[in-house]
């Protein structure tokens, strides 16, 4: 999954997205209290990197997905 299509996901989710607060190449995520960052570069994201965006932000990525 690459970050385009996991941040639609979380958008999706209710999730704001800030884009003047990452540095390079990351945007901050926010989520009800919790907030985590996204890195925006062009391909898939690392199975690591996708198990803990979601885990920062006390969502699975299955609950994602079905929204």
């Amino acid at each position: 999954m690459g970050s385009n299509e996991l941040l639609r996901l979380l958008r999706r989710a209710g999730a704001r997205i800030v884009t003047d607060r990452g540095k390079g190449g990351h945007v901050m995520v926010l989520l009800a209290d919790r907030k985590t960052f996204v890195p925006t570069g062009s391909g898939e994201l690392r199975p690591g990197t996708l198990r803990a965006i979601p885990r920062d932000l006390a969502v699975s990525l299955d609950d994602l997905r079905r929204k």
